[in-house]
């Protein structure tokens, strides 16, 4: 059985108030947590610390920016912090992304449009080759996702607004639902994402 670490950065609420915290990052084993809980069985509690073969996960928050009409997913302090010198707003953690490529995994690439101001996050190659195409520009590898879905993962759903020019991506119902209500169309599944 694969255990997983995930990385917390506190909450997006907490990294408003404190700038420090952002940098501060703090890896928890499961079996860390289930015995600070006190739910942990003797075989979980004497687990052994993580590993580096233990694959860790970031989260994947959503931002706003109300200015430029942007969603912007971010997969990683690097770019949480662009969204924040951007003066993008946290909306909400949608899923996590794995820090490093795993068996049954690929990127998530992050591109830029500069003539749209749109942020766009993809994963598959129809993904890239539209980003391509529509002049955006390739910025980093935010992440990794399953290219199935497994145990313990959602689908990590890509939509576009023609009216905004801007794509988001979305796990979340509450996002998925809102991006309806805005007149978002649903494109495709990027891949599966990491829930809890």
């Amino acid at each position: 059985m694969m255990r997983r670490t995930i990385v917390a950065t506190g909450s997006i609420s907490e990294a408003q108030q404190n700038p420090r915290s952002r940098g501060q990052r703090l890896v928890i084993s499961a079996a860390t947590l289930l015995a600070a809980a006190g739910i942990a069985g003797t075989a979980l509690a004497a687990a052994p610390a993580a590993h580096a073969d233990v694959p860790s996960l970031y989260p994947l928050y959503t931002w706003w920016n109300p200015e430029r009409g942007d969603n912007f997913t971010t997969g990683n302090l690097n770019d949480e912090n662009s969204a924040t010198a951007a003066d993008y707003l946290p909306i909400r953690k949608e899923a996590f992304v794995y820090e490093t490529q795993q068996p049954g995994t690929v990127p998530l690439h992050l591109f830029w449009s500069n003539s749209r101001q749109d942020n766009f996050s993809t994963a598959t190659q129809v993904g890239i080759d539209s980003a391509y195409s529509a002049g955006y520009t390739h910025i980093g590898i935010q992440g990794y996702i399953n290219t199935s879905q497994e145990p313990g993962t959602r689908p990590l759903y890509q939509f576009w607004s023609e009216a905004r020019q801007d794509n988001v991506v979305a796990v979340d119902q509450t996002t998925i639902d809102s991006a309806y209500s805005a007149g978002y169309v649903l494109v495709r599944v990027e891949g599966y994402a990491p829930y809890y």
